[in-house]
């Protein structure tokens, strides 16, 4: 190795910060180089955990120097929860491969990290902020979020519970501060691909809602999609967006209906083979 390389690397593991960052992946090689750009030369660690990727998600993780390790899907919370699991650091960052730190909040966590952080500090929340996916796209607006990020693992983490969507840590108890700066969610490429990512979720869900025991009524069903578009269309602003905007917000609701209808369907088509399996053993 060039001296000056040395120097560089040496430079670099002095900066680093003790703190892992994980993902977990599928077919990301669009969105995942942009967020790995705003982590690596600073942090100790990058963790990527993906569930079967045929694209080159693998190889963009490991250029930039990831730890990148396959575990079949069992669901959101349980994937966060085994990603979190192979870090080496108790301070962790969680971020999905749709998103992007900005500047100010890279600045931000460098600070933070320049000196001793408060034990009873679970962890640390940023504005969560819809990104378009290019210049000028009607996509644009949505209500903000402020998301915790940044945590502790023994103060704040996941409930490893299988084919939950929940994707967001929780406090054990502990204070969360918010840092300046803001996470850029890359969330929508196209509609078509919105759709398929709903579609995959409302599925998880139904599993979830089955494994729990969950009935869910006619009356549930028939309001769930009129109110959930209401929701995303008026208090998430996608009224907003024109006519992708009202694309947008029936494509969300539809996603809470389906979850509902597939566990419905779930749970009567289970009732139909008790009461096969019933009949044959009565004859």
């Amino acid at each position: 190795m060039k001296q000056s390389e040395l120097v560089a690397s040496l430079r670099e593991h002095v900066m680093s910060l003790p703190l892992s960052v994980y993902y977990i992946t599928l077919n990301e090689e669009l969105r995942l180089p942009e967020s790995l750009a705003k982590v690596v030369g600073w942090v100790d660690e990058i963790v990527v955990v993906d569930s079967g990727s045929s694209d080159r998600t693998r190889e963009i993780a490991e250029a930039a120097g990831a730890r990148f390790v396959h575990n079949d899907w069992q669901g959101f919370a349980w994937q966060k929860s085994h990603a979190e699991s192979l870090c080496k650091n108790d301070w962790v960052l969680n971020l999905d491969a749709d998103e992007v730190l900005s500047d100010e909040a890279v600045a931000s966590l460098k600070k933070t990290f320049s000196s001793a952080i408060a034990e009873q500090t679970a962890g640390f929340s940023f504005r969560w902020v819809i990104h378009p996916p290019v210049s000028g796209h009607p996509f644009r607006h949505d209500k903000h979020h402020f998301l915790l990020r940044c945590y502790h693992r023994k103060r704040a983490g996941f409930t490893a519970e299988e084919h939950s969507i929940h994707d967001r840590p929780e406090s054990y108890g502990g204070k969360i501060i918010r840092l300046k700066g803001d996470v850029y969610h890359m969330t929508l490429l196209s509609l078509e691909q919105l759709e398929r990512k709903y579609s995959k979720m409302s599925s998880d869900q139904a599993l979830h809602l089955v494994a729990k025991g969950r009935q869910i009524s006619n009356l549930r069903l028939f309001s769930e999609f009129p109110l959930k578009f209401l929701r995303y269309y008026l208090l998430h602003r996608q009224i907003l967006n024109g006519w992708f905007g009202l694309s947008v917000a029936i494509t969300a609701a539809n996603r809470n209906f389906m979850r509902l209808a597939k566990a419905k369907e779930l749970q009567m088509l289970a009732a139909l083979d008790q009461e096969r399996d019933k009949t044959h053993a009565s004859e």
